[in-house]
C-alpha cells in the first residue's frame, strides 16, 4: 500500500510560474524541484572555486554514487551495468549503433515509437545490411488488450529477427506496452534458438520511468534507456542505459568512455567482459547535473514508487474519464491503468491539434502536441498537479465547442 504523501508540499518544491497551469511539461522537459536545484548549485559552486580539483577527487566516485541510488530505484544487482548518457536519443544511439548485427539479420519493431528510436534503428539498418520492419500492433484503440498486443508482435516474428525495439509508453498516444507478458512469451521463444541467434529487446522505457514501479529484474528486457529530466523530475540532461550482464556482450562502445577501469582494461592483456561503465560515452559532461542525479533518486524513493504512480495514474484517469464524456472529443489514450500510463492523448473534432494547444495556452494551460504524422494534443498531468487543475483544464476543452 502506497504511503500518504502531502502532495502540496511537494508542489511546492517547483518554482514553476504559476499563472499557468503546467499539464504538458512531465514528458517534455521537467522544472527542477528544490532539492534538484540546490544539489547543482553546491556542485557548480565547487566547480566554479577549483575545476580541476575537484573533477579530478571526484570523478570515479560520484558517478558511482548515482549509479548505487540507481540500482536500488531500479532493483539491479550490479551498478556496472549501468551506462549513464545525457539523454534517451543518447542512450538508443549508442546502444543500436553499437549492436553486432549483419546483412543477415533482421531488426523489428511496433510502429508508434518516438523519432530517435526509429532513426536510430533506420541508421544502424543502412550501415549493416539488416533489415528493418516497422509493423502495426493494433488497428482500433478500443479493441486493443495486453493480449492482442503481445500476439500482434510474436506473430511478426521471423527465424533471422535478433532485435525486437519497444517502447515501453507511447509518446503520440499514451498506450503502455506490456513489457512483461511479451518476455515470458518471447522466452520460450528463444528456448528454441542457439545462443547466437536469440532475439534482444532492446526498450525505450522514457515514459514509463519515474511513474510505473516495475524494476529492471521485471521487466526482463535487454536494454531498458532513458532520460532521468521527465517523469523522475532530474536534472536536465541525464539518462541512462541498464543492461543484463549478457546484454553487454552484444554491443561495441562507438564513443570512447573515460571511465579509469575501462581505460586501463584497453592495456590488459585479455580485457575484461564489456559492461556499462565501458558503455557509458566519455568527454566532459554537465557534471553538476549529472552527480545531482543520486538527489532524484533519492526524493523519488523518499516520496515512494508506488506513492507516485497512484498519483500520476489518478490525475490522468480523472482527465480520461473528463476527456471520453465529452462529445466534441476524441480521446486516444486507454483509460485502464495496465495499458495506459501519464500521457493522455485527444483530438477536439474540427479542429487542429496545434490550435487546440494555442486555445488552451491563451486559457493559462500549457499541454503538448505530440511530433507525429497524427498530431494528437497531449496533457501529462504530474506530480506536481492537482485534481482542481484537471477540473479546470477539463472545462477549457469543454468550451472548445
Amino acid at each position: 500500500m502506497a504511503k500518504q504523501v502531502e502532495w502540496d508540499k511537494v508542489r511546492a518544491l517547483f518554482n514553476l510560474d504559476r499563472e499557468y497551469i503546467h499539464i504538458g511539461t512531465s514528458q517534455y522537459f521537467v522544472s527542477h524541484p528544490k532539492h534538484i536545484r540546490d544539489a547543482i548549485e553546491k556542485y557548480r559552486k565547487q566547480l566554479d572555486e577549483n575545476p580541476t580539483n575537484f573533477t579530478e577527487n571526484n570523478e570515479e566516485n560520484f558517478p558511482l554514487q548515482v549509479r548505487k541510488k540507481l540500482v536500488q530505484y531500479m532493483g539491479i544487482d550490479d551498478p556496472n551495468l549501468i551506462a549513464l548518457t545525457d539523454s534517451a536519443t543518447m542512450g538508443l544511439g549508442i546502444i543500436y549503433t553499437g549492436l553486432n548485427i549483419n546483412e543477415e539479420h533482421d531488426i523489428l519493431t511496433p510502429e508508434h515509437n518516438h523519432y530517435s528510436h526509429q532513426e536510430a534503428i533506420r541508421q544502424v539498418a543502412n550501415r549493416t545490411g539488416a533489415s528493418f520492419r516497422e509493423v502495426p500492433i493494433y488497428h482500433q484503440m478500443k479493441d486493443v488488450t495486453e493480449e492482442s498486443l503481445v500476439q500482434a508482435l510474436l506473430n511478426e516474428i521471423r527465424d533471422n529477427t535478433v532485435v525486437i525495439g519497444l517502447t515501453w509508453v507511447q509518446s503520440d498516444t499514451g498506450l503502455k506496452f506490456p513489457v512483461r507478458k511479451f518476455m515470458n512469451k518471447l522466452k520460450k521463444i528463444n528456448k528454441q534458438r542457439e545462443k547466437a541467434n536469440q532475439i534482444i529487446v532492446v526498450l525505450d522505457g522514457t515514459h514509463g520511468f519515474g511513474i510505473e514501479t516495475e524494476t529492471f529484474p521485471e521487466l526482463d528486457c535487454d536494454f531498458f534507456i532513458t532520460s532521468c529530466h521527465k517523469w523522475l523530475y532530474g536534472p536536465r540532461g541525464t539518462g541512462f542505459v541498464a543492461a543484463k550482464k549478457e546484454a553487454w556482450g552484444s554491443v561495441t562502445p562507438v564513443i570512447p568512455s573515460y571511465t579509469i577501469l575501462s581505460m586501463v582494461s584497453l592495456n590488459e592483456k585479455h580485457p575484461r567482459a564489456m559492461d556499462g561503465t565501458q558503455m557509458t560515452p566519455g568527454g566532459f559532461h554537465s557534471m553538476e547535473h549529472r552527480w545531482a542525479l543520486k538527489d532524484a533518486f533519492e526524493f523519488a524513493l523518499d516520496i515512494g514508487k508506488e506513492a507516485i504512480y497512484e498519483r500520476v495514474h489518478q490525475l490522468n484517469r480523472q482527465a480520461k474519464e473528463g476527456l471520453a464524456s465529452m462529445s466534441h472529443v476524441t480521446l486516444h489514450t486507454p483509460i485502464a491503468d495496465e495499458l495506459s500510463a501519464g500521457i493522455t492523448a485527444f483530438e477536439v473534432k474540427g479542429m487542429k491539434s496545434k490550435n487546440v494547444i494555442k486555445k488552451l495556452h491563451d486559457k493559462k494551460i500549457i499541454g503538448t502536441v505530440a511530433p507525429y504524422q497524427n498530431a494528437f494534443a497531449r496533457l501529462t498531468p504530474g506530480i506536481y498537479n492537482t485534481p482542481e487543475e484537471i477540473d479546470q483544464v477539463l472545462e477549457a476543452i469543454d468550451s472548445l465547442k
